[in-house]
């Protein structure tokens, strides 16, 4: 019996390592390719020859001023809405029904809410290609991860949280605002950081919205074309043969950067505020 449990524990180690090794080997190569072409001139300086030599600082402007857009727009529908499907909503199957779907949307491919944006704010709307087509596309793109993770967070908050402050007179709204919310706050905000750096990375939702390969200026507001570092990356693979492979491997390493850093330090604040936590 302990041979078989032996074997069982060796199988689940083997799987472990599988599971976390290629990714870990494929951080570990992209930043390694991308330590030589890293230099302050190529991160602060704008492009030159289209694109070709000079460097990428429109480009994480642009990204920036994408993950900005973004917050502003997902926040507060994702938050609300979180709040009211965990804390307000009947228990019903219209709940159950909203529920489903925001666990298909998550799912939903990345190109077609790009087509979706298109359609809706850069013609409908008449925002043309510009940093506010690309975030509110970017938005409906994490909204469902943004409604997921507030829920989450909000039912992991003790029943007896609620059925305190109501018996003391405060009201349903009093409740949540005073007490769930704050209770909830790490959950909330690591998710919607989590979600924002996988916007930061999507290339499809951007290349019809209003991103640029080059562009000689920084864009000055939401209605401005932007550059983005994944559009950038991608239009330097696939149709640009003349640009120098360290340049290439420069942009995806400050990419991954840049994903990285909000994940692990969401990561790291939740680990932190939840130390804090007495329940």
């Amino acid at each position: 019996m302990r041979t078989k449990y032996q074997a069982r524990e060796i199988a689940c180690l083997l799987a472990l390592f599988l599971t976390v090794l290629p990714p870990l080997a494929a951080v570990l190569y992209i930043f390694v390719q991308a330590l030589p072409g890293i230099s302050f001139e190529y991160i602060f300086s704008m492009p030159a020859r289209r694109g070709i030599e000079g460097g990428i600082l429109p480009a994480i402007v642009g990204t920036l001023w994408l993950m900005f857009g973004t917050t502003l727009a997902v926040l507060p529908i994702g938050v609300g809405a979180g709040i009211y499907l965990a804390e307000f909503a009947p228990n019903n199957r219209l709940t159950r029904l909203l529920e489903m779907a925001l666990v298909n949307l998550a799912g939903v491919p990345s190109v077609v809410f790009g087509l979706f944006g298109y359609t809706i704010f850069v013609i409908m709307l008449g925002f043309g290609p510009s940093i506010l087509s690309a975030s509110l596309t970017l938005a409906a793109l994490t909204l469902p991860l943004v409604v997921t993770a507030t829920r989450q967070a909000l039912y992991g908050v003790p029943m007896s949280f609620r059925e305190a402050s109501l018996s003391l007179g405060a009201t349903r709204w009093q409740t949540v605002s005073t007490i769930i919310m704050p209770c909830a706050r790490t959950g909330v905000v690591t998710g919607t950081l989590l979600a924002l750096a996988r916007a930061a990375g999507e290339t499809a939702p951007i290349l019809i919205t209003g991103a640029a390969f080059a562009l000689p200026n920084l864009p000055r507001s939401f209605m401005s074309r932007f550059m983005a570092l994944p559009y950038h990356l991608y239009i330097s693979v696939t149709q640009i043969p003349a640009m120098p492979p360290e340049r290439m491997w420069a942009t995806a390493g400050i990419l991954l950067f840049l994903v990285l850093a909000m994940q692990v330090g969401a990561t790291i604040w939740r680990e932190q505020e939840r130390r804090k936590k007495q329940w």
